[in-house]
């Protein structure tokens, strides 16, 4: 993983970017946000003025994330969650006449790590779940962030913090962040997705040499049951060529492919054998 504190796409997701929630009414959508943070590798989250604020509640919906919870901001104001902030963000969906640039998330996140290199911080604000942020709030922030809808635009303040989080989190890892893994199985499993997703050689895509063998195999198949009769070899080699070229085929579906053809060869040479009886134990 990359050190921390040395403005790496690890330290600029988890240090150098704040989602702060103004005046949310709901605690459930505080430990919510903070769950969805979380799971993207955000850690930074700002909560002003709570008006019904129940830790029990943004626990109950943040299982696992009481270290994000701990570690929250709640502040009075919003002058003071922008402390060592140098770059403000609104998240809305309403139109704003202030002449503020629109950008999506996925423009955020590339401006996110490019200014996040140099050192900036910038803070991602969400309003109350009824009005949204004021016009004043807005005002405090550079940008307008819009998450682009067919139609209805009108998430929920966890649904935005997650979608953000989630380009967040992509960019980083397009960038070159690393990250250990979670835990697959539940809290008790012991089995790391760094595991289980490195790549296989198998994977990688066949070449024309390995599709060769498949294309003659397959030619011979279709020869034994006498499909070449009325069609020329080569045209059948041919067309069997394209259709695995223009599939891409990795290599382990080449040799999946071979094993069929050879196990229906095998079967047109053993007519008598039944293979819908139960096997034998």
């Amino acid at each position: 993983m990359n050190e921390p504190g040395s403005n790496s796409p690890n330290s600029i997701l988890s240090d150098q970017v704040s989602f702060i929630l103004v005046e949310p009414q709901h605690s459930g959508n505080i430990g919510a946000a903070a769950r969805a943070m979380k799971n993207m590798g955000l850690r930074q989250l700002v909560v002003v003025n709570p008006p019904a604020w129940d830790p029990e509640t943004a626990r109950w919906m943040a299982p696992g994330c009481g270290d994000v919870l701990a570690e929250m901001r709640i502040v009075a104001t919003l002058d003071e969650a922008l402390v060592g902030v140098q770059r403000t963000v609104a998240s809305t969906a309403r139109h704003r006449k202030q002449g503020h640039p629109v950008i999506t998330p996925n423009t955020l996140a590339r401006q996110v790590f490019d200014q996040g290199a140099k050192g900036v911080h910038t803070a991602i604000l969400f309003g109350r779940e009824d009005t949204g942020l004021s016009k004043a709030d807005a005002l405090r922030c550079e940008s307008i962030l819009r998450i682009p809808t067919p139609e209805h635009a009108s998430l929920n303040l966890a649904q935005a913090v997650l979608l953000i989080s989630w380009q967040l989190f992509n960019e980083a890892s397009e960038r070159g962040a690393e990250f250990k893994g979670r835990t697959l199985g539940g809290s008790r499993g012991t089995t790391s997705t760094a595991k289980v997703s490195k790549g296989d050689a198998r994977d990688e895509l066949a070449d024309l040499l390995q599709i060769e063998p498949a294309v003659n195999e397959l030619v011979g198949l279709l020869d034994q049951v006498g499909y070449t009769r009325s069609t020329q070899p080569d045209k059948v080699r041919l067309t069997a060529r394209q259709a695995l070229q223009r599939a891409s085929v990795a290599i382990r579906h080449i040799e999946a492919l071979r094993g069929m053809v050879a196990r229906i060869r095998w079967a047109l040479d053993h007519p008598n054998v039944d293979w819908r009886a139960p096997r034998k134990r």
